[in-house]
């Protein structure tokens, strides 16, 4: 049977999509700039997978309901009372507590939420609240940018709907090899389908930030040792917010742009996720510029002069196989031009050439500069970049 066959709306097609319509819609609804996706999968988060504030409610939790099969098209009493359980566990103590899934709305649940709220008035406890995907739905809808981003229309551009979470910890991909090759695959034939789509980097230090900040705020915000404490907790929020949005940029060329699709397309799913991984986990890593230790290799964009060279970072033993690999080439094929990018060892042209090149391009079009010029200037030809040492 289909639940949602009366829904203008489906729901998302991954939990993770799911919990960042939630979390805008929520965001959005208590004007809370700070509201944060709390801890990440397979992680204990006593029910609570999202914390805001909701006026001077703080701190509110939301459990976006996840289960093996997606979406979820039911939720029990039973669960509905476990959850409440493992709330009453979250520190510090939650004011209020939302239960949201993809679910029918159910009278039966929001009546048993109603009891439960009635009975932890008495005990000093939160209140209890259960939102089905009709409900959620109608609260989108009310606010016209997640509206547009999630469902797409109300937006004036094409739509630019979620299409992926990829989450990272310790500066690394929470995804093994496997998961990673599926989720570049889906994500080329998305940006086909939404070349305007969002992909979203999240990672796990960036929530403890966010949460450490709200609450300081809410406990010590008015002293200035107080203030100087948060200060510093939002400096380094902006820091890993900003190598979150250069992965991002990274991504949307990497697996957006029709040239670099195909040409993940034709190396293959292994290499493109060598590509992609060193790409991501370089940008997210805050250490990425200590280059002790490391030698260096050059590359220059098509037809560019040398002060316009790249620096590319290595270990000494890869710059060494890269002399190998080429007189091992001009030995087979004596004609061969080998000075460029194409003809790299696999390692070093996939784990740091290409890589360093997506760098730059992002880097470019933050200058002002466009896809087009970079295609003109044949940027995305890797034969046509040139290496030096």
């Amino acid at each position: 049977m289909n639940h949602y066959a009366y829904f203008e709306q489906a729901p998302p097609r991954s939990w993770d999509q799911f919990e960042e319509l939630c979390a805008d819609v929520f965001q959005d609804e208590w004007q809370d700039a700070a509201l944060v996706r709390h801890g990440r999968a397979g992680q204990s988060q006593h029910g609570v997978d999202i914390v805001g504030r909701a006026g001077a409610l703080w701190p509110v939790g939301i459990q976006c309901k996840k289960r093996s099969v997606w979406p979820v098209s039911e939720v029990t009493v039973s669960e509905l009372e476990a959850e409440v359980e493992k709330a009453k566990a979250f520190n510090p103590p939650l004011k209020a507590y939302f239960i949201v899934s993809t679910a029918p709305d159910d009278t039966v649940l929001q009546e048993r939420a109603r009891t439960i709220t009635e009975s932890h008035r008495s005990l000093g406890l939160f209140t209890v609240s259960v939102i089905g995907w009709g409900e959620l739905v109608r609260r989108a809808t009310r606010h016209t940018h997640v509206a547009a981003k999630h469902f797409g229309f109300y937006s004036t551009g094409p739509a630019t709907p979620l299409l992926a979470t990829w989450s990272a910890s310790g500066s690394e991909l929470l995804l093994d090899d496997r998961e990673l090759g599926i989720a570049i695959r889906e994500l080329m034939h998305d940006f086909i389908d939404f070349p305007a789509g969002r992909v979203i980097v999240r990672q796990k230090e960036t929530e403890d930030l966010l949460f450490s900040i709200k609450e300081r705020q809410a406990s010590d915000s008015q002293s200035l040792d107080g203030r100087e404490a948060i200060l510093a907790l939002r400096d380094k929020l902006e820091a890993a917010r900003s190598r979150e949005a250069k992965a991002v940029a990274g991504l949307q060329i990497l697996l957006g742009h029709h040239i670099m699709r195909d040409y993940l397309r034709i190396i293959g799913t292994d290499s493109a996720t060598l590509v992609v991984r060193s790409f991501v986990e370089k940008e997210l890593d805050p250490h990425f510029t200590n280059i002790s230790d490391l030698v260096k290799m050059r590359i220059y964009p098509p037809n560019a002069p040398p002060d316009q060279a790249v620096a590319v970072f290595m270990p000494g033993a890869e710059l060494a196989s890269i002399g190998s690999h080429r007189r091992k080439l001009r030995t087979e094929y004596p004609k061969l031009a080998t000075d460029n990018i194409y003809e790299l060892p696999k390692h070093v042209k996939f784990r740091y050439a290409i890589p360093a090149v997506i760098r730059e391009m992002s880097a470019r079009l933050k200058e002002g500069n466009t896809l087009d010029q970079l295609d003109k200037w044949e940027w995305f030809e890797m034969s046509a970049w040139r290496i030096t040492y």
